[in-house]
């Protein structure tokens, strides 16, 4: 095979994949049925577990994933977005797609997706149902795009379905209160289907229940049923106990830090019971959550200086990852870079980062749809004195010259965006 013919190839085929992503997003699951009709409907060929929510949902697949693929299990693993190449997104077992298997569905697939119109996301999901298919998985585990009723995901039949918390986010598409958000991800619901419902806010449940009811799904709130105990943290885990059912498992060390963690963790221990004819044994458990793996939730980048990397990229997350940061270094002022997409709400940022008493620097996410950072920094201002903000559009530039200054015992988050990771982890040699 001639490699530079091949590597064109690819490249050309992932270029057409991303420019999908001009076809925007389109409500409804016309589109998803169709083109999987034509693919024979490989989504009717392993069993799934579907996950809803605004916080949570990726660290919540990747706990689940990791408990089943320990107990022994064939796992397919569907998240959005990447952090650095397209191929995180369809996962079996922990091993990525490669580009070349992405070129040959594009390529077989190119002209049912030109016919039916599919949008990146719908047709991104039609691959890793395909895919899931022919690897011929046990169970696949999948994270909703964005919504619940109309996501592309939404055509499975799942074992279970699950809500993590809910707050405002995509809202252009979900609507602008709370009520219409939970009520589109409620819209994963089946009947006859249980849904385990992670902590909420009291009105977010209220919402989710009676959604549940009229759908006819069987619901269990998380919290009532399974408990998880903080024992310990440092700085790149937690150590707890989990309890449910007779079950008591204490001293697990758990890698994802921060107590909104917790929250993850007990929906995902919970959620495996209800997975028909699935033996999973307690050992499975502690080790597939001590084997979780997942980037870019406050990451370690550098332990000297620390430098702290969360793709949290609206108000709800950076809310628990500064409080995070907060617990683990109470007498310490730590440094923050921060970058958010061109939608996202800020309108509360000042408050939230002024807690964590150091610098601020705002920058902008090179080769996205970015917010101005002068339009960040003129809502961070309302709270925070200017002496403390430096404003540099460059994130490359900025980058180089904050690290570049960071004394020994110095602390720097990094926050505010998924799409800042392709020049994180290079910069800091760390590969995913």
């Amino acid at each position: 095979m001639n490699l530079t013919n091949s590597s064109n190839s690819i490249n050309r085929d992932l270029k057409y994949l991303y420019a999908l992503d001009g076809r925007g997003i389109k409500l409804g699951l016309k589109r998803i049925k169709k083109i999987l009709e034509q693919l024979r409907n490989p989504q009717k060929g392993f069993k799934s577990i579907h996950v809803a929510g605004t916080n949570g949902k990726g660290s919540t697949c990747a706990l689940i994933a990791s408990i089943l693929k320990t107990a022994g299990y064939k796992v397919g693993l569907y998240t959005s977005p990447h952090l650095v190449s397209f191929s995180e997104r369809i996962r079996v077992n922990d091993k990525k797609i490669t580009d070349s298997e992405v070129s040959d569905f594009i390529q077989d697939v190119r002209p049912l997706i030109d016919e039916i119109d599919t949008t990146f996301f719908e047709t991104t999901t039609a691959m890793a149902f395909n895919y899931f298919y022919e690897k011929k998985v046990d169970y696949a585990v999948l994270e909703t795009g964005m919504g619940g009723r109309y996501d592309a995901t939404n055509i499975v039949c799942p074992e279970v379905s699950i809500i993590t918390p809910i707050g405002k986010d995509h809202e252009e598409h979900l609507g602008k209160s709370i009520y219409n958000i939970a009520k589109e991800k409620a819209g994963i619901g089946e009947k006859g289907v249980p849904c385990i419902i992670s902590k909420q806010q009291p009105k977010v449940k209220e919402i989710l229940i009676d959604e549940l009811e009229k759908r006819g799904s069987p619901f269990y709130y998380a919290p009532d049923k399974c408990q998880v105990r903080l024992e310990d943290t440092i700085l790149d885990r937690q150590y707890v106990t989990v309890e449910f059912g007779n079950e008591i498992i204490s001293n697990i060390k758990f890698p994802l830090i921060g107590k909104y963690q917790l929250i993850n963790l007990q929906t995902a221990v919970y959620s495996i019971n209800f997975l028909n004819n699935a033996f999973i044994s307690r050992n499975n458990i502690v080790n597939g959550i001590e084997k979780t793996c997942w980037p870019g939730r406050l990451q370690i980048l550098q332990r000297e200086p620390l430098v702290f990397y969360d793709v949290g990229h609206n108000m709800h997350g950076i809310r628990n990852v500064v409080k995070t940061i907060i617990d683990l270094f109470p007498d310490k002022a730590v440094n923050t870079i921060i970058t958010l997409g061109e939608k996202k709400k800020y309108n509360s940022l000042g408050r939230i980062l002024k807690k964590l008493g150091g610098r601020i620097y705002i920058s902008e996410i090179p080769d996205h749809k970015s917010a101005l950072a002068e339009k960040i920094a003129e809502e961070i201002r309302k709270e925070v004195p200017e002496n403390r903000l430096v404003i540099d559009k460059n994130f490359n530039l900025l980058l180089s010259e904050v690290i570049g200054r960071l004394k020994k015992d110095d602390i720097l988050l990094i926050i505010g965006s998924h799409y800042i990771a392709p020049i994180l982890y290079p910069f800091f040699n760390i590969f995913i």
